[in-house]
């Protein structure tokens, strides 16, 4: 195997690499990537990628393709790789769904052409490959069967779950199967907005809930006997005092009918925000 030896972990020149034309995953998230990217620029790169040296010298990822984009986000010029001498596309695919990495459409197409290319005609043989059981191999590949449509708005989405695809599968003609499709995506849809609602919800109550042990603090330390003693903090006093009034300030912003275009900028320490008549004015305003 050229100069590599299968097992040692080398650094590896990002232009030396070349992503798998077989990999499994089809669709790569640009969010999830430049997320990955801050881990990694952050805690490093906790787990090395698997390459594979072809006859011809090539370097092909066996798997680590996000972590390998990751890195091109970064501009690292090098990235920590394992070598294998293993099939590369049943190595990516094992990988990928020992980590549970890709979506049922994803699964489904990448196992169908595991089979093709090997000819594998038992879900028996592809369920030892995988890990899985015959009749849960069976109802993957039947995800082949949806129409183009379908698959193309599924792929890459963990959302559709493989029971509910495999229902729309069973539909013989692309027309029944896209009015079944529609009414699930529909409902995906509603589930997603409702849950995104709760998840602001818990925000705001996490606010209000650190705002009243603010209030709490606040009070006691005024009641306290020995306040006087506090006149050290009065630096950072004013200091959060500051930070609360431009919290405040641009809450009121967001709530009110004004232009933001419009609104002057005022320095963050130099707000303080009055309100006379409804009506908001800055320290701006107020030295004229």
């Amino acid at each position: 195997m050229g100069i590599y030896e299968c097992g040692t972990l080398y650094n590896i020149a990002l232009n030396e690499l070349t992503p798998n034309p077989d990999q499994p995953r089809k669709v790569f998230s640009e969010y999830e990537i430049k997320n990955l990217a801050d881990s990694i620029n952050d805690k490093g790169l906790l787990q090395p990628i698997l390459v594979k040296e072809l006859e011809d010298g090539q370097i092909i990822i066996v798997s680590g393709e996000r972590r390998f984009r990751a890195h091109q986000f970064l501009e690292r010029e090098t990235i920590p790789a394992w070598f294998t001498t293993g099939d590369a596309e049943e190595l990516a695919l094992v990988e990928n769904l020992v980590r549970e990495d890709l979506s049922a459409m994803e699964t489904a197409e990448a196992l169908k052409k595991l089979a093709d290319r090997y000819g594998i005609e038992s879900n028996k043989e592809l369920g030892k490959i995988i890990g899985k059981a015959p009749n849960t191999v069976s109802e993957i590949l039947s995800l082949n069967g949806l129409s183009e449509n379908i698959r193309k708005k599924v792929l890459g989405d963990k959302r559709f779950a493989l029971r509910e695809l495999k229902k729309i599968a069973t539909k013989s003609t692309p027309k029944a199967q896209e009015k079944l499709f529609t009414a699930y995506e529909a409902k995906i849809e509603a589930e997603s907005l409702k849950k995104a609602t709760r998840a602001r919800l818990k925000r705001v109550d996490l606010h209000i809930k650190k705002i009243q042990s603010m209030q709490e603090y606040f009070t006691k330390m005024a009641a306290d006997d020995k306040f006087q003693e506090l006149s050290s903090l009065s630096n950072e006093m004013v200091d959060l005092k500051l930070s609360i009034e431009n919290i405040i300030y641009k809450l009121i912003m967001l709530n009110s009918k004004i232009d933001a275009s419009k609104v002057i900028k005022v320095p963050s320490d130099a707000i303080s925000i009055t309100k006379i008549e409804g009506k908001i004015t800055s320290p701006a305003q107020h030295s004229e």
